[in-house]
C-alpha cells in the first residue's frame, strides 16, 4: 500500500511539473514531444497504481 502512495505521489509531481513547463513555454513542437515522452514514462507507474490486488 505504501508503494502505491509513493508511486502516486511521484506521478502527480511529474504531471504537475510537466503542466507547468508546457504552459510556460510556447513552443508547439517542444510541447508535443514532451507530452509523448511524459505519457510513455508514466504508463508503468499508472499500471502499478491501477492494478487490482489479489485476494
Amino acid at each position: 500500500m505504501a508503494l502505491e502512495w509513493v508511486v502516486l505521489g511521484y506521478t502527480a509531481a511529474a504531471k504537475a511539473n510537466m503542466i507547468l513547463l508546457l504552459t510556460l513555454l510556447g513552443l508547439h513542437s517542444f510541447r508535443k514531444g514532451m507530452i509523448a515522452i511524459t505519457t510513455n514514462l508514466l504508463k508503468p507507474f499508472i499500471s502499478v497504481v491501477v492494478t487490482p490486488r489479489p485476494r
